[in-house]
Order: C-alpha cells, then structure tokens, then sequence
C-alpha cells in the first residue's frame, strides 16, 4: 500500500536538503499537510508535490521508479527489525539514476547545462 505521508528523514531526502534544515524550513514556514505522530512530523505527500512545483502522482511515480529502494515504503534492517535511515543521498540517487530506463535517458536534451533557464523557467535559449 502506497503511503500519503513520508517521516521528516525521507521528505528531507526528497528535497535534497537536511533534515533539521527541512524542519527549521516548516517551523518557520508553516505550511500545510503536516502531521505530528509520536512527536515526529509526517509530511503529505501532496505538499512535498507543492513544494516541488509538481503533482502528487508525478511525485508518487518518481518515488517508485527506482527498483531497488523504495522510498514510499521503510527500509528494513532484517537482523535488527529497524527502520534503516541511513543510506546517504548520493547512494540513493545513484541507485534512482540507475534505474532511469536507456529510453528515457535518450529523450532528455544534451544542452541541459547550457540551457538549464530554458528547461526550467521558459528562457530563451543560449547559443552554444
């Protein structure tokens, strides 16, 4: 079953940032879809999708994609039954990049670096 919520650990690995700079960011922005359970926040899966400028189902996919780590579903130590929270980002997303089909990889344009304005905000492209 998919969960709606993700721990402050794994949404802050999402954003890419820290977890205590992503929870200093919610104390101070206070946004909505956040939960306290047991004194831990879980944040919506619809509000990281409004943070990151996408929808909930783009961001549901995205998180789904990588074979071999989930990270909509906690990672299970199986000697010690506990949650494992630590994997570095860069492990996960070497993993998520190895797991972008050669297709796909194919469609994405080879002047990102130089254009990454275009790409992202709709700027004029810059001549190479």
């Amino acid at each position: 079953m998919t969960k709606l919520t993700l721990d402050l650990q794994t949404s802050a690995e999402v954003l890419g940032t820290t977890p205590d700079h992503f929870l200093a960011w919610l104390q101070s922005e206070q946004p909505s879809g956040i939960i306290t359970l047991d004194t831990q926040p879980q944040v919506s899966i619809f509000t990281l999708a409004r943070i990151l400028d996408t929808t909930a189902q783009e961001l549901l996919n995205l998180l789904s994609i990588s074979k071999d780590k989930d990270l909509l579903e906690p990672q299970v130590n199986s000697s010690t039954q506990e949650t494992d929270t630590e994997v570095p980002i860069w492990e996960s997303f070497t993993t998520f990049a190895q797991s972008i089909p050669p297709e796909v990889l194919d469609r994405l344009p080879t002047d990102g670096a130089a254009n990454h304005d275009h790409y992202l905000y709709g700027s004029p492209k810059q001549s190479a």
